[in-house]
């Protein structure tokens, strides 16, 4: 049931010209199954971005606290799409350099949007994952270049700094580049 309050716009009706309304109250009442079928649209985030997105979440916030802080957080984590589009451009250009800007951009997010959603998604921050896949693609270049520097594995890695590099190497995989490629010698 929809139920607006128009009592101002309706005695200026009668009495000639009416003055723009500034704001219209307008109550709800929903099912349960309707507000599953709202918290469905909200999540897969068609409304990001549209006039009545936040002034429904604090409706449905007042009048269902419990079910507010699942709406937030659904809508917060990206989507599974969106997901993949952040993944594929990483991975794309892990040896470039490259912002949050950039990223977001290729999954037409704001980079706000992107790095709460995106540690909400994963469970780690988007520099963290970034981090991580230079690491791995160092260690499968360590692998497949056995005669390429250690530096010029980290620029082909994307990494700014050497520094950067075996932090980042040592953080994901236990030990230094220098330690792994020593070990994978030994193995053969």
């Amino acid at each position: 049931m929809i139920v607006g309050d128009r009592s101002r716009a309706d005695a200026e009706d009668a009495s000639g010209p009416a003055e723009p309304v500034a704001e219209t109250t307008v109550t709800v009442t929903l099912s349960t199954h309707a507000l599953g079928a709202l918290g469905a649209y909200l999540r897969s985030g068609a409304a990001h971005g549209l006039p009545f997105e936040q002034p429904l979440l604090q409706a449905l916030s007042a009048s269902d606290p419990r079910g507010l802080g699942a709406l937030r957080s659904a809508r917060c984590a990206l989507s599974p799409r969106a997901l993949r589009k952040v993944r594929e451009f990483i991975d794309a250009n892990l040896p470039r350099d490259f912002g949050v800007a950039d990223i977001a951009g290729a999954a037409s997010l704001s980079p706000h949007h992107l790095g709460r959603g995106f540690r909400q998604a994963t469970g780690q921050s988007l520099w963290q994952y970034v981090l991580a896949r230079r690491a791995q693609r160092a260690r499968s270049l360590i692998d497949a270049r056995p005669r390429t520097t250690l530096a010029e594995i980290a620029a082909l890695s994307g990494f700014e700094s050497y520094s950067q590099f075996i932090a980042a190497f040592r953080k994901l995989h236990g030990r230094t580049p220098g330690d792994y490629r020593r070990l994978g010698e030994q193995r053969q």
